[in-house]
């Protein structure tokens, strides 16, 4: 294999070479970047004579990415992070940032949070381009935070952290057991609750939910029906109907006069939601910055909202 010389790949021609690839377009790279259309090709052209391959091809009017540029474009973004931190001083403007906030996370049942961080963000910076994103599954937490896709994720608590994350507690809920009470009853027993059809939604943790761990261990065994992938296909799907459904308790706030609910048949370990972040930019002023400002205004609204579930103990782990 021939040796490339590292020392003609600037940073330049690595960000043009990301931007391509995430925009499958030359020309809305370009807009982008700023920069001319025949300045993104002579980059790419350049990069493609280093490399020894064509990194994108023509399919129809558009581009699509070769294999080696799918593997390279990881490595690519890793790289720029670095960089990007090497000119990292510890002083951070937020107003001449031009870098989106972007943050993950279970919009149906974070959705009280989202609204206060939200606030938070647009009461300070009016002008600021913010992105939520769903989270998805609980296994893209790391590569999400690691890539720069999401700044910070406020999500259910997994089983465990990987240790290359950090997390600070940002509030404790528990379950309850939602029914349509005009054509049911609440839950009184385990035999009811075993007995009675049951409606699920996925918060991103996987093909087993940490309630079904939970169940499966107490030997406690449902006959799952019905599963939706958000909160409200569920409450539309469950009226009428004598499906019931285990979910945090938080949840009433959108199953005011459609859903009622009844105890949780047996006692179960709360549930513990996070914001979450990698350690790789904890020192990151940029970080810092959202950081405090989400904390200050959970905190704030907890104080405000004393009966509200909101930011628990500053507890950073």
């Amino acid at each position: 294999m021939p040796r490339i010389d590292i020392s003609q790949i600037s940073g330049r021609v690595l960000r043009v070479f990301l931007t391509v690839y995430d925009e499958k377009s030359v020309s809305r790279a370009a807009d982008v970047l700023e920069s001319s259309q025949s300045t993104i090709s002579h980059n790419i052209e350049k990069l493609r004579g280093l490399l020894g391959d064509a990194l994108f091809v023509q399919s129809g009017r558009g581009i699509v990415p070769s294999a080696r540029a799918d593997v390279l474009a990881p490595k690519v973004r890793r790289i720029l992070i670095e960089m990007e931190g090497l000119a990292d001083q510890g002083i951070y403007d937020p107003i001449t940032d031009p870098d989106p906030f972007v943050i993950a996370l279970s919009s149906s049942i974070l959705d009280g949070e989202l609204e206060t961080i939200y606030d938070a963000l647009r009461l300070s910076l009016p002008q600021k381009h913010l992105m939520f994103r769903d989270l998805g599954k609980l296994s893209e937490i790391e590569p999400l935070l690691e890539t720069r896709q999401a700044d910070v994720v406020l999500t259910l608590r997994p089983r465990s952290y990987p240790n290359t994350l950090r997390h600070m507690a940002l509030t404790q809920d528990s379950f309850r057991v939602f029914y349509d009470p005009n054509v049911r009853g609440p839950v009184d027993s385990v035999e009811d609750f075993c007995g009675a059809p049951h409606a699920t939604v996925s918060f991103g943790q996987g093909s087993k939910s940490l309630l079904q761990t939970e169940l499966e261990a107490l030997a406690i065994h449902r006959r799952v029906t019905l599963g939706v992938p958000n909160l409200w296909t569920l409450i539309r799907l469950m009226q009428g109907t004598d499906m019931i459904a285990s979910l945090p308790s938080r949840s009433s706030r959108h199953t005011t006069g459609t859903l009622a609910s009844s105890p949780f048949p047996v006692e179960l370990p709360p549930l513990q939601f996070d914001l979450v972040w990698h350690r790789r930019f904890a020192d990151s002023a940029r970080l810092q910055w959202l950081l405090m400002t989400i904390e200050t205004a959970l905190a704030q609204q907890a104080q405000d909202h004393p009966n509200d579930a909101g930011l628990s103990a500053h507890s950073f782990e």
